[in-house]
C-alpha cells in the first residue's frame, strides 16, 4: 500500500466522480483505476460499487475513507512538524549582554557549526536575560549570570573566559613581569578600554577602588582608546582578553595578564531547558576543544 493510492482513493471518494478526481489530481482516469485496483488487492476487499459507468463507495469503502483520511492527516502533520523542526534546528538567535563575546562567539560558532545559521541580538544588561528567553526573543543568551528567578527552568554552560591585560612600553619597569596585580602597585598611569556591556558594569567597583592607587582614564570607544595609545606611548593600557583577541593589536607594548582577584569571569550560554535541542550544535561546540575562547588566561598566552 502506497500513500499515492490513499490520496487517489480519498479524492475519488470526496469528489464522487472519477473524471473530477482525475482533473483535480491532474492524472489520467486509467491511472486512477490502476491505483484503486491495487489498493483493493492490498486490502483484499472491493471498496466501490461499479455500475452503468458510475462508481460509489460500498460499506467497506466508507470505512476505508475514515482510515485513509486519518493516515493522510497524520502524514501531513508529520511533514509540517519536521518542516518547522528543520527550520528551527538549522537557525538560532543568540542574545549577548556584552559586545566582546558577541564579536567572537558568533564567528567561531559559524566556523565550526556550518549547518546552523546564527543571528545575534544585543542586550543592555544581565537583568534582561530571563525575560528575553521567556518571551522567546532569543534561543539563548551569552551573559555573566543567569536569571535569578525560576532557576529550575534554565540551564547554562560556559562559553568564554574574560579577564584583563596590561600593556606597557618595552622599557617600562613592569615589562619583564609575567603578570601583575594592580592592588600591589602604585601610581600607574592607566588608559582603560571599557566598552559598554555587562563586563564593563561588573568592573566599575574595581576601577573605583584602583583609582585610589592609580591614575585611571576610561575610554568607552575603541578608536578613542587607540588614539590615546598612539599619542601617549609611555602610558600603560588596560584591555580585556576578548577585546585584545578581537582587535589583534599589541600597540608596540609588552602584554601581561592582570591577576587581581575577581577580575576574571566566565561568560555563560543560558537557555531554557526545553530549548536545549535547538541549541545542540552550539552547546556541542562550547564543550569541545574548538572553543578556544574558554582557555584559561596564562602569562604571555597567545591571543
Amino acid at each position: 500500500m502506497e500513500l499515492t493510492e490513499l490520496v487517489y482513493f480519498t479524492t475519488i471518494a470526496h469528489t464522487g466522480n472519477m473524471s473530477r478526481a482525475a482533473a483535480k489530481l491532474k492524472v489520467s482516469q486509467p491511472a486512477l483505476s490502476v491505483a484503486i485496483r491495487k489498493l483493493e488487492r492490498d486490502l483484499d476487499m472491493p471498496l466501490f460499487v461499479r455500475a452503468n459507468n458510475t462508481i460509489m463507495l460500498n460499506a467497506a469503502g466508507k470505512r476505508a475513507v475514515v482510515f485513509a483520511d486519518n493516515i493522510l492527516n497524520q502524514v501531513n502533520e508529520m511533514r509540517q512538524f519536521y518542516r518547522a523542526y528543520g527550520e528551527r534546528n538549522t537557525a538560532a538567535t543568540l542574545a549577548f549582554t556584552d559586545p566582546g563575546p558577541m564579536r567572537l562567539v558568533v564567528p567561531f560558532f559559524q566556523k565550526y557549526c556550518t549547518q546552523t545559521k546564527i543571528s545575534s541580538l544585543q542586550l543592555h544588561s544581565d537583568s534582561e536575560v530571563g525575560q528575553t528567553l521567556e518571551e522567546k526573543k532569543a534561543d539563548g543568551v551569552v551573559c555573566l549570570a543567569g536569571p535569578r528567578k525560576n532557576k529550575k527552568d534554565f540551564e547554562k554552560t560556559s562559553v568564554a573566559k574574560e579577564g584583563l591585560y596590561l600593556a606597557v612600553p618595552k622599557d617600562h619597569y613592569l615589562a619583564k613581569r609575567k603578570y601583575i596585580r594592580l592592588d600591589k602597585e602604585k601610581n600607574l598611569d592607566l588608559a582603560v578600554l571599557a566598552e559598554d556591556g555587562a563586563y564593563a558594569q561588573y568592573l566599575v567597583p574595581f576601577w573605583e577602588k584602583f583609582s585610589k592607587r592609580h591614575k585611571i582614564t576610561i575610554y568607552k570607544d575603541y578608536e578613542a582608546f587607540k588614539k590615546a595609545a598612539l599619542e601617549n606611548p609611555h602610558q600603560a593600557l588596560v584591555l580585556s582578553r576578548l577585546a585584545r583577541r578581537y582587535y589583534q593589536e599589541d600597540y608596540g607594548r609588552v602584554i601581561m595578564p592582570i591577576n587581581d582577584k575577581g577580575l576574571s569571569v566566565l561568560y555563560y550560554l543560558v537557555y531554557l531547558k526545553n530549548n536545549a535541542e535547538c541549541l545542540f550544535p552550539i552547546l556541542h561546540w562550547a564543550k569541545t576543544r574548538e572553543n578556544t575562547l574558554l582557555n584559561v588566561i596564562r602569562p604571555y598566552s597567545n591571543m
